[in-house]
């Protein structure tokens, strides 16, 4: 698959959204994903500051989006890539306060 090819794929599919109970004592099962749920561990890495589950998330991605995690990587923070709640990874993790993925993201985008 072409690159152009898989980014406009990327871009048509790719958009994750959730939704998070205003409750502030709400556990994570309170988060709800909705949209294209194949990507949804990308947004749960960010919701939880966990950089396992967002490198596990690009390793099942290798193939599908990209030929490696760090094309993969480049693919998701792109500007056309991957959102959650309508805002990219990177800005996200800024406003989740999700410093070790944010720190994960930009250091290897």
């Amino acid at each position: 698959m072409k690159l152009s090819k898989a980014l406009n794929l990327l871009a048509a599919t790719a958009t994750v959204a959730f939704t998070i109970n205003a409750n502030a004592a709400a556990s994570q099962k309170d988060i709800r994903f909705v949209g294209e749920t194949q990507f949804a561990g990308f947004c749960k890495a960010i919701v939880n500051d966990d950089v396992r589950v967002l490198r596990s998330s690009l390793s099942r991605n290798v193939g599908r989006i990209g030929a490696s995690q760090r094309e993969v990587l480049r693919m998701v923070t792109s500007e056309e890539g991957l959102t959650c709640n309508g805002s990219s990874l990177i800005e996200f993790s800024v406003e989740r306060d999700a410093n070790a993925v944010h720190e994960y993201l930009t250091s290897r985008s």
